[in-house]
């Protein structure tokens, strides 16, 4: 989605890319100009070495890992890592247990934490407290599956127990600089997978300045700079709890992106075209294609069948992340990710 969005709106910006996998050598979007497969045991010293070599202007980490090792070096790529952060910002919000004591002193909502699983009422979740997305991450609406939970939970120090909140899935999206909104962007969450509360695989616009109240509140506190997209949950009685945040870039960034929000305009400056995806008033939905089908299955097993109208209403105005037609060995190299 990235290289996609800097090709078409950079034409001159070369992209180069890396994976440990031996596979993206031939499966990887073809957006990437040249890539390099570095082994896992040196990633450090191999990704320096290209960033040297191949003088990088802008090095974009993606994964929440990447970015614990970066930030803690980022005195060893200065240029190409400068509008990153400093790590104890990152540590702030990356980390659930101090974004939760941040949030409390800031006095934003924020689901009821539990000291130990002992503690834990009906209805509750689980979650690691340095993990991204929805891995690892345990819920529980049964008192006798929370009861056989107890024991292997019971002493851990690495998770978080939360109350689990009942609400529509929301967030705001930004490109921030020293604690200011530079760019920021709302979504919904139409469809997730896992349905229980995983990640999102379809989405559409949504304002509310509340949730980008929050999100300045948050910034402001911890002087980030960079990417970074809030999580909250909005219940019907129109309540909004923040549930997360993920200081890097976003899984859901193609939604701003195809409705002519540029997250890179500081960095690159503008467009010397209107953006792609901009179709004016027009709301693009964007969503994960092959998981995205997956998802309509098992909501589709709870007899939950809004977000697949959701989709069909909206057909015209879908968009996927990653093209099959395309883009075919990026989207196929999306599905070996899951596998492998």
């Amino acid at each position: 989605m990235i290289c996609k969005f800097l090709k078409q709106g950079y034409e001159n910006v070369k992209i180069y890319s890396f994976d440990t996998r031996s596979f993206t050598r031939y499966f990887r979007t073809k957006y990437s100009g040249k890539h390099y497969i570095i082994e896992r045991s040196v990633y450090l010293e191999s990704v320096l070495d290209i960033l040297r070599k191949d003088n990088i202007d802008l090095f974009i980490p993606v994964h929440s890992s990447e970015m614990d090792i970066w930030l803690k070096n980022k005195h060893k790529a200065p240029k190409a890592l400068a509008y990153w952060g400093s790590y104890e910002s990152f540590s702030t919000l990356n980390d659930k247990s101090k974004l939760y004591n941040l949030s409390r002193e800031l006095n934003i909502n924020v689901p009821e934490r539990y000291n130990n699983i002992e503690e834990a009422q009906i209805n509750c979740v689980i979650k690691p407290v340095n993990q991204s997305s929805s891995k690892g991450v345990r819920y529980f609406f049964d008192q006798e599956k929370l009861n056989e939970a107890k024991s292997p939970f019971g002493s851990r120090k690495d998770i978080i127990i939360q109350e689990y909140i009942q609400g529509e899935g929301i967030g705001y999206s930004v490109f921030a600089k020293n604690g200011k909104i530079i760019t920021g962007f709302g979504h919904k969450r139409l469809a997730e997978y896992p349905v229980s509360g995983g990640s999102s695989v379809y989405r559409e616009n949504y304002e509310n300045e509340e949730i980008r109240s929050i999100t300045e509140k948050l910034l402001i506190a911890t002087k980030w700079s960079g990417f970074a997209m809030f999580e909250f949950k909005l219940t019907t009685d129109n309540e909004i709890y923040l549930i997360e945040a993920n200081p890097r870039i976003w899984g859901s960034i193609n939604q701003g992106l195809q409705n002519g929000v540029n997250y890179f305009e500081d960095m690159l400056g503008k467009t010397p075209f209107p953006l792609v995806g901009n179709f004016g008033k027009a709301n693009i939905k964007t969503y994960l294609s092959p998981l995205i089908y997956l998802s309509f299955l098992k909501y589709l097993q709870a007899f939950n069948f809004k977000p697949l109208l959701a989709f069909a209403r909206n057909f015209f105005h879908n968009r996927t992340d990653v093209n099959i037609v395309s883009d075919f060995k990026g989207w196929f190299g999306t599905i070996l990710r899951k596998l492998t």
